[in-house]
């Protein structure tokens, strides 16, 4: 039999997603009331699934700053079928930064947006430098405008970088109405006289390379393996 499992995320639009650490397969929330009339969102587990392991949750929503929690997912059969997170594991995120570019409109998408500072700030995208400041305020203006969910994508030493991260990338860790989570290369052929900003998708989100504001943090992991914020 199948499990349900509610949550009441505020505000009631936000995506919520439950991902059990025995499939890794994420189980997308639907709208649902509560007998009692309350408003909320539901995940099914299916059939099958160990109680007692761990879990993610996720909910995520445009304005708002990323909730992500794990715990252990305890299954119980009476009364009646029913799922609970036991919660032990949160994780923060570090306030944002005022922007350094005016705003833009408030509904505009990522691309958008990203002219906007391109036209602001007319960095030169031809230099390692120039994309590497252009990314930081596209970072700024996302995170601020779009969602929190914007951040840089680490780099490690040796790699490609700026500033500790990506020179022409970054990461949208959850869902937006307008834009769905990944990596995103925000400058077509970087550092050279072709360069020119974009918006094109790159690959899924990595919790672990994900950090906010420049320089400052970026998503690790535990020895357990659960998402945890730490200090670059």
């Amino acid at each position: 039999m199948s499990y349900p499992f509610v949550v009441f995320p505020d505000p009631l639009s936000a995506v919520v997603t439950l991902t059990p650490d025995a499939s890794g397969v994420p189980i997308a929330g639907v709208p649902h009331t509560d007998h009692d009339g309350r408003p909320g969102q539901l995940c099914t587990v299916p059939a099958g699934t160990p109680t007692g392991q761990g879990a993610a949750l996720d909910i995520t929503a445009p304005g708002y700053v990323p909730a992500h929690v794990r715990g252990f997912l305890i299954l119980a059969d009476v009364p009646t079928p029913l799922a609970r997170l036991q919660v032990d594991d949160v994780n923060l995120t570090p306030a944002s930064v005022d922007p350094e570019v005016p705003p833009v409109n408030p509904d505009a998408a990522p691309f958008d947006i990203i002219n906007h500072v391109y036209e602001t700030t007319r960095p030169n995208l031809a230099t390692v430098e120039g994309c590497g400041r252009f990314t930081e305020d596209c970072a700024t203006a996302l995170h601020t405008e779009h969602s929190n969910a914007w951040g840089h994508v680490k780099k490690n030493p040796g790699q490609n970088q700026y500033n500790g991260h990506a020179v022409d990338a970054l990461m949208l860790l959850g869902a937006s109405p307008d834009t769905s989570p990944g990596i995103y290369d925000i400058v077509f052929s970087s550092a050279s006289p072709e360069a020119k900003p974009a918006f094109n998708y790159a690959g899924p989100p990595d919790y672990e390379l994900w950090y906010y504001p420049a320089a400052a943090y970026y998503m690790g992991v535990t020895k357990a393996g659960a998402p945890v914020l730490r200090k670059v």
